[in-house]
């Protein structure tokens, strides 16, 4: 019966050190089956490794586990058992000073079921979540608090599944007294303004590197502050988010705190800009909401550069006059305090508007290349210009557009440039749609020879400050400049066929403007060919006086000459090619008889033109 019972007691059981554990956790199974030594006990682990014996195992991942243990020749045979591994996690915690030689702990984790704080001398103690833990040194000095996460709560720090658990240390400056002198709020700046979205951030200066500091905050319209969160150790930066910055403003203060017995001192108290501005016919309106405690002085700053002063703590509204249509401007807005704070506000951006008809096109080059014109002008500076228009003209009166552009340069093409007068004027849309008055005209240079050979040329329109002077090229018919003549406010040039070699000339007007800034301008090219010219005496008297003793001709751009001179039978009497050769009155070395003869002469000028002169010739003695 002993026997039976003995038996009956006996089957699958087993006990752990601890059910969980931080990784590596490694469990310690009790086997409490009860079988005789020579009856097999394995264990499976849950994790993948293989049936073993041995009753320890270690578990490097977080996660549940079943172990099963197998008796053989057992009643049961198996007996189950879940454990769960935790990762490693570093307990979240807070050091703190207070008066008196106090130090305290704030636990801000609940990851774990219990804390144990290592004060760092000597001493230690078990925190719950999420609580504030004094402790009196009773002295000062820095000490490295230590924090670990404690599994299960009611076991020590040193049990199994204790073991492994992740710890942090932190200093802990512990001195006789703090918050001596309030903390100083140095800059609250809004940095971006939405409605949901909205962060200010704060400039915290310590009273001391150790204080603890409540940031505080109040809305627009608000009479009270609100606690938004604690800033621990002295951090001198800090964000409050999600706030609606592009429809209101915020007061913020900070207050330094002792934890152990509630003793409050405050800053001062700044508060955020709500910056607006709204673009009216041509001014833009900047306009704020903001209170003013210690004001100073506004700054309000348009693309990065400071626009004005303002001494007025009650002026919230700015017009900008000079602006732009079309143009992007930035404004931003600081407040300066007596004591050194400062409020910035966000960047706000506007794009000007005008109603106003834009300043017209004061300068436009008009230069002639061959059948184009090409146009090029100085831009607006007080308007945007978005397109050009370009209207033509051939009389001055109506006007014709040609093409809408968005550069400053135009070529006409297929023209008549030399002999047609052609006039420019344009116009522009700003960025506003606003067509701009009409510009000034603009005439290229038309030069042009007159029937009396000389020659003419227009008067350049175009530039405000007109015309300097004009300069006249002349070129060979290689294209080589022969030479360059200012002429000063003259529109007419004669050329001197005496002292000219030249029959064939190309003429090209320079007009230089009074303006430095802008280039010359340049006309058409004229060419022209000036007629020969060949004149022959109709007597002469080779008697040997040094007077008219030899027939030739007077010539202009003749370059060859055939003359062939007969008697009065038409016999030959005389012929050259020479041009500088005439006949001297004799034939064959005698005199010729005094008489009447006719010559005949082929003559080939500059310009290969061959043409024949004939004529009769008084011989005299």
């Amino acid at each position: 019966m002993s026997g039976s019972s003995m038996l009956l007691a006996q089957g699958a059981k087993f006990s752990v050190n601890s059910d969980r554990g931080c990784a590596p956790f490694i469990v310690q199974v009790t086997d409490l089956s009860g079988v005789h030594d020579t009856i097999a006990v394995n264990y499976i682990w849950g994790d993948g490794t293989s049936e073993d014996t041995l009753e320890t195992h270690s578990y490097s991942q977080a996660g549940v586990y079943s172990i099963i243990q197998t008796v053989a020749n057992a009643d049961p045979k198996q007996d189950t058992m879940e454990i769960e591994v935790f990762d490693l996690y570093t307990p979240e915690f807070h050091t703190m000073n207070c008066k008196n030689d106090v130090g305290s702990v704030f636990i801000e984790d609940n990851q774990f079921e219990a804390y144990e704080i290592d004060w760092g001398d000597g001493n230690n103690e078990i925190a719950l979540a999420y609580s504030l833990v004094s402790h009196d040194y009773g002295f000062s000095g820095t000490f490295d608090v230590t924090v670990k996460g404690l599994i299960n709560g009611a076991q020590t720090p040193g049990d199994f599944a204790n073991l492994y658990c992740n710890s942090t240390t932190k200093k802990l400056y512990n001195t006789p007294t703090i918050v001596a002198a309030p903390p100083v709020l140095e800059d609250v700046t809004v940095i971006n303004a939405d409605q949901i979205y909205g962060n200010l951030s704060l400039t915290i200066s310590a009273s001391t590197p150790m204080d603890n500091y409540i940031v505080e905050i109040k809305g627009q319209n608000q009479a009270d502050f609100t606690a938004v969160d604690t800033v621990y150790g002295g951090n001198p930066n800090y964000y409050i988010e999600n706030l609606n910055t592009a429809d209101n403003y915020y007061c913020v203060r900070v207050v330094a705190f002792d934890p152990c017995d509630g003793q409050r001192t405050p800053s001062n108290v700044l508060c955020s800009i709500n910056l607006q501005a709204t673009a009216m016919d041509q001014q833009n309106v900047v306009g704020w909401e903001t209170e003013t405690m210690d004001f100073s002085a506004f700054l309000l700053y348009k693309n990065g550069a400071l626009l004005t002063t303002l001494s007025d703590p009650d002026q919230r509204q700015f017009i900008d006059n000079d602006v732009t249509c079309g143009t992007v401007y930035q404004y931003q807005l600081i407040e300066n305090t007596t004591s050194g704070g400062q409020s910035t506000s966000d960047t706000i951006s506007v794009t000007a508007i005008s109603s106003a008809t834009p300043d017209p096109i004061e300068n436009i080059s008009a230069t002639v290349a061959g059948q184009t014109v090409e146009l090029n002008w100085e831009a607006p500076t007080n308007f945007v210009a978005e397109r050009y228009i370009i209207s033509r003209s051939t009389d001055g009166i109506q006007y014709n557009v040609l093409d809408t552009i968005m550069a400053s340069t135009y070529t006409d093409e297929g023209l008549f440039t030399q002999s047609t007068q052609y006039y420019y004027r344009i116009n522009y849309l700003d960025a506003c749609g606003n067509v701009s008055a009409a510009s000034i005209i603009a005439s290229p240079i038309l030069l042009i020879k007159k029937p009396d050979q000389a020659l003419s040329w227009s008067d350049y329109e175009g530039w405000t400050l007109g015309v300097n002077e004009y300069i006249l090229e002349k070129y060979e018919a290689n294209g080589q400049l022969m030479e360059s003549l200012p002429l000063g406010s003259s529109t007419e040039y004669q050329e001197d066929l005496d002292s000219n070699p030249y029959q064939f000339i190309s003429y090209k007007i320079i007009v230089i403007p009074n303006d430095g800034n802008i280039e010359p301008v340049e006309s058409n090219i004229l060419d022209v060919v000036y007629r020969s010219k060949v004149a022959f005496p109709n007597a002469f008297s080779p008697d040997g006086d040094g007077i008219n003793d030899i027939f030739n001709f007077e010539s202009r751009f003749i370059v060859g000459v055939r003359m062939k001179i007969y008697n009065r039978w038409g016999e030959l009497v005389y012929q050259t090619t020479n041009i500088d050769q005439g006949w001297d009155g004799t034939v064959n070395g005698k005199s010729s008889p005094i008489g009447t003869y006719i010559h005949h002469t082929e003559l080939t000028d500059d310009m290969g033109v061959t043409f024949v002169k004939t004529g009769e010739i008084v011989l005299l003695r």
